[in-house]
């Protein structure tokens, strides 16, 4: 494992995060699915906080709970 990164740091997270039960593909199909939604919800509060500033959106039911729920998956 130590060879397959250079950060040694990362290496001893690794080890810990993953399971022995997943193997590297999921873990990084996990990672990096989860990398973007995190990305679309920072993206949506930006757009959110755009809109709300420019006063463009008069709809007051917008809540940022609901955005994240829909983004991630938990509506």
């Amino acid at each position: 494992m130590t060879s397959r990164f250079k950060n040694g740091i990362l290496c001893e997270v690794y080890a810990k995060a993953v399971p022995e039960l997943v193997d590297d593909e999921g873990f990084w199909f996990r990672y990096f699915y989860r990398i973007d939604k995190a990305k679309q919800v920072e993206e949506a509060r930006a757009d959110l906080v755009r809109r709300a500033i420019s006063g463009e959106d008069d709809d007051e039911n917008w809540e940022l709970g609901s955005i994240e729920s829909s983004l991630l998956g938990r509506a």
